[in-house]
């Protein structure tokens, strides 16, 4: 569908913490039932971080496009359901042995979280339909 960030939101990311970045994320994903990714041959691009690969991700179109920079430029942003994104993306992301990236920004990484956790915190939501990131 393609949902917008507040204005005021798009201006406090460049502070966010990981925690707040990764709250930030839970809440609006389940808001509107998006999770984007940049594509290349219909699937999410993944990029090589330090000693790790990641699997970037983002809650807006918005904020995907934004990030297309560099190698990913010209690449378009496709967005999953919270469901198939949670049962099928993050399944292929486990097996590969990616971390999953919240939210980086054009120079700032984003929060990374192994697919494992961040499936059982998207499960926990969709169960309870309320959840905090707190331990």
């Amino acid at each position: 569908m393609g949902y917008e960030p507040h204005q005021d939101e798009s201006a406090q990311l460049p502070s966010m913490s990981d925690a707040e970045l990764l709250e930030y994320f839970l809440y609006r994903v389940f808001e509107t039932d998006e999770i984007w990714s940049i594509r290349t041959g219909g699937q999410p691009v993944s990029r090589a971080l330090d000693d790790r690969k990641t699997l970037p991700v983002w809650p807006y179109k918005r904020y995907a496009e934004e990030a297309a920079v560099g190698d990913w430029e010209g690449l378009p942003a496709i967005a999953d359901s919270v469901d198939y994104f949670t049962y099928q993306t993050l399944d292929k992301a486990a097996r590969q042995g990616l971390s999953i990236e919240i939210m980086p920004r054009r120079e700032q990484v984003g929060c990374l979280i192994t697919p494992q956790r961040l499936f059982s915190m998207l499960e926990n939501m969709m169960e309870a339909r309320d959840y905090t990131v707190g331990d």
